[in-house]
């Protein structure tokens, strides 16, 4: 049992950790090792914090760098981790260094040097920009993927000999949608270039359908009493649709009136607003549908929130002539990112376009469709093609609706040709529904980066893309830094929060699927798309079976991939995670369990308001990894701000990484240290709106030594021994703990015993019963 589990924590590390009998024997005597008082006095490189040290779209000269580190070492950092990014970023220096162009790898040759020479760990970021794993270098066939599809009604007993219409191509969020700006683009930037376009077939899936499901509308008008041409609301084409005017009095919200010239009965609606939700901010909108027999006296059906996706809601069936959409601007929408300097008005430092102001064009609504069957309730966040922050919150209404069988569900995959004709005669009895399955690339790329190292994020979910991807980006570093990495120069990878969005296909999904969870989903797949297939119940237990693949790919085909490669490489892992809320799907503790390092993040805050719950949660998770796999070190992404430049000081951090240590926190990486190319243009460059704004220039940088031994003598007390928890809070399998507590405490958890979070997956692999304890690998 001893040995198996030492094992399991040295496999952990990588083959790195491993070493020889013969190099044991030939290497030379370890030094003693000095006291912990003397080296309280004067903390190990091991335990001293890390910065990170962003270099800002070419901004970079040898003497910059060289005067950086010189500065950090003298001041008591430990090591750098190194980020190419650029957020609007002016060209101060006279010659801009492109990203892995000869001249940029001299200067990061040169930092790997220098980085050497002072005794400094370097590390680097797992792509350009700070998320995720991408770049120019990925094709298309390796990019983010997710699920289009078309369908087309066949009569029963008649052969069908001809084209199926063709899922959507577009390269986007969802079916027609296109990919919104990223990040510099939401904040008044260039707009990007056209995307890459991949397609391939999944499955053609034939089922029964119901009769004229879909209601159609015969007018349609504004709040105004404007009329408006219905037609656009019910095309394949979802970003166009009609547009409504606003009040101009104010005094009334935005609304969408359909007449169906009788009563018809509805059992389920689909919405999109196209910008009516924005990356960082959410949604915009909280819709309200209401029916109405007359026009005049409205009673509310289902109210909710706006989305980048398609919106689909399932109700108790309402039977009524005309149905009311009224967009009321949802409460609390704002930027949401980490907290501004007391005083500061968030939303100034936006573009009107993000809700600085009242929009000034009219609000289109790209689709909205009624239907009279019941459809899966919001399918959308279920099957992964948007993000839920509480999946447990999506259970549906209790209408006992039942869907198609799924033993009536027929794979015709094999009848379709490569042009796309299908010869295929449906059973006799009534009409059949032939669900054409594909699947799309996102588009999403890496971010913030230049533009000439900005390229498709790699597939999450495929291990062998994730491979090619980094056996070219290590490459690329192995030649800037002239084989400097592994032992010296860079020696480690850091994977920062990952903030790529949805993504829901991968080319071997079916068959993954089939060997985490035991069956074949191909009769459910139609639950993907927004069909009911068998109770709610069933479809629902199916989407959550999909949803948990989806994460288990996650962790051990991205994370898992990532940590196998750098070991080979012999470089150690930092692994942050989803860090606030739910920005992926993901479990993360699970995608924390490959690296070396877990990592977590802090933002700064005020006594008055105190830190946000996600954050709290995050460290809690990455330090109960660590604790369960044997890692030791937890390290955090320390004191991030944002909108507060050159505001903070020792004496406004100190409560803000003492909350870090007491939470578990043993190796502080300050956010950030931007490189200062050149002494001209003080007080340096910036990473836009976000960071602490820890460099050289700083007015109290040569000042610093005492607040940096600070943190490096906490640290190093705490990297003594091992923790000890009494409790393992095993918290359920809707991962992850930053969504599940990312705005309220963990209100069941102990309050007077130490405890461990414990995810599935240490419960079911790593926990050993001895006795009347559990034992996890690295002892707890």
């Amino acid at each position: 049992m001893i040995v198996r589990t030492a094992l399991f924590a040295a496999g952990l590390l990588g083959s790195t950790a491993l070493v020889s009998v013969a190099q044991a024997e030939e290497a030379p005597p370890p030094a003693a090792t000095p006291s912990l008082e003397l080296q309280f006095q004067d903390p190990p490189q091991s335990a001293r914090p890390r910065v990170w040290w962003h270099w800002m779209n070419g901004n970079i000269t040898k003497d910059g760098i060289a005067k950086d580190i010189a500065w950090m070492k003298r001041v008591g950092i430990g090591g750098l981790q190194n980020f190419d990014a650029s957020l609007m970023t002016p060209q101060i220096v006279d010659e801009r260094l492109v990203y892995m162009t000869p001249e940029w790898k001299d200067a990061f040759h040169f930092a790997a040097e220098e980085a050497d020479r002072n005794g400094l760990e370097l590390a680097i970021a797992a792509s350009p920009g700070w998320s995720e794993t991408g770049g120019p270098w990925v094709q298309p066939e390796d990019g983010l993927k997710k699920l289009v599809w078309t369908e087309t009604t066949l009569k029963g007993g008649k052969r069908f000999k001809g084209k199926l219409a063709a899922p959507p191509q577009t390269t986007g969020p969802f079916q027609t949608l296109r990919p919104s700006g990223g990040i510099e683009e939401m904040l008044g930037g260039e707009a990007p270039k056209a995307p890459p376009v991949h397609y391939g077939e999944v499955k053609v899936l034939a089922f029964p359908a119901s009769a004229a499901a879909q209601l159609v509308p015969v007018a349609a008008t504004d709040g105004q009493g404007k009329s408006l041409v219905p037609v656009g609301l019910a095309d394949d084409e979802l970003a166009t649709g009609v547009e409504i005017a606003k009040d101009p009095s104010g005094n009334a919200n935005p609304e969408l009136v359909l007449d169906y010239g009788k009563s018809v009965t509805a059992r389920s609606m689909s919405m999109f607003a196209p910008g009516a939700a924005m990356m960082f901010v959410g949604a915009l909108f909280s819709p309200v549908l209401s029916a109405s027999d007359n026009g005049i006296d409205w009673r509310k059906v289902v109210d909710f929130d706006t989305a980048d996706t398609t919106v689909t809601y399932a109700f108790a069936p309402v039977t009524a002539r005309y149905f009311r959409l009224e967009f009321k601007p949802r409460k609390g929408a704002g930027f949401q990112m980490g907290n501004a300097a007391p005083g500061v008005a968030v939303n100034s430092f936006l573009p009107d376009s993000m809700g600085n102001s009242a929009p000034s064009k009219p609000l289109t609504v790209g689709d909205l469709r009624l239907f009279s069957d019941p459809k899966v309730d919001r399918f959308e966040a279920k099957a992964g093609f948007a993000i839920a922050q509480n999946y447990y919150d999506l259970a549906g209404p209790n209408d006992g609706a039942v869907g198609v069988a799924p033993g009536s569900v027929i794979d015709i995959s094999d009848k379709l040709q490569a042009d796309g004709s299908l010869d295929w005669t449906p059973p006799t009895g009534g009409d059949w529904r032939v669900l054409r399955l594909g699947h799309s690339l996102l588009g999403t790329t890496n971010h913030p980066a230049p533009p000439e190292a900005t390229g498709l994020e790699v597939d999450k979910f495929d291990g062998d893309a994730i491979k090619r991807y980094l056996d070219h980006y290590l490459g690329m570093y192995r030649d800037a830094s002239g084989g400097l990495i592994g032992r010296h120069g860079v020696q480690a990878i850091l994977t920062d929060s990952i903030e790529v969005g949805a993504a829901n296909w991968t080319p071997k999904m079916i068959a993954q699927f089939k060997r985490l969870r035991g069956y074949d989903p191909t009769p459910w797949m139609p639950t993907l798309t927004g069909v009911l297939i068998g109770s709610r119940e069933d479809s629902d237990g199916f989407l959550y079976d999909y949803r948990r693949t989806l994460a288990d790919l996650m962790a051990s085909e991205h994370y898992g991939t990532v940590a196998k490669v750098a070991h080979n490489a012999g470089l150690k892992v930092y692994g942050e995670a989803l860090e606030d809320h739910r920005p992926s799907l993901g479990d993360d503790m699970a995608m924390r369990s490959h690296a070396d390092i877990p990592m977590a993040a802090m933002w700064t805050h005020t006594r008055q308001e105190g830190p946000k719950m996600t954050y709290l949660a995050d460290i809690k998770g990455a330090a109960s990894v660590a604790h369960i796999y044997g890692q030791n070190l937890v390290a955090a992404e320390s004191m991030t701000a944002a909108m507060n430049p050159w505001f903070y000081g020792p004496a406004d951090l100190k409560g803000i990484i003492d909350l870090e240590f007491v939470t578990g926190v043993n190796r502080p990486v300050v956010h950030t240290s931007v490189h200062v190319p050149i002494d001209s243009k003080k007080p340096g460059l910036s990473l836009f709106i976000f960071g602490q704004y820890f460099n050289r220039n700083e007015s109290w940088a040569e000042l610093a030594r005492p607040w940096v031994d600070y943190m490096a003598r906490n640290a190093l007390l705490l990297q003594q021994g091992r923790n000890v928890a009494d409790v393992g809070y095993f918290y359920g399998e809707e991962a992850p703990l930053t969504g599940l507590y990312g705005d309220k405490a963990v209100a069941d958890a102990p309050t007077t015993r130490a405890y461990d979070f414990v995810n599935a997956d240490a419960l079911a692999t790593a926990l050993v019963n001895q006795g009347d304890e559990l034992v996890s690998p690295g002892g707890a």
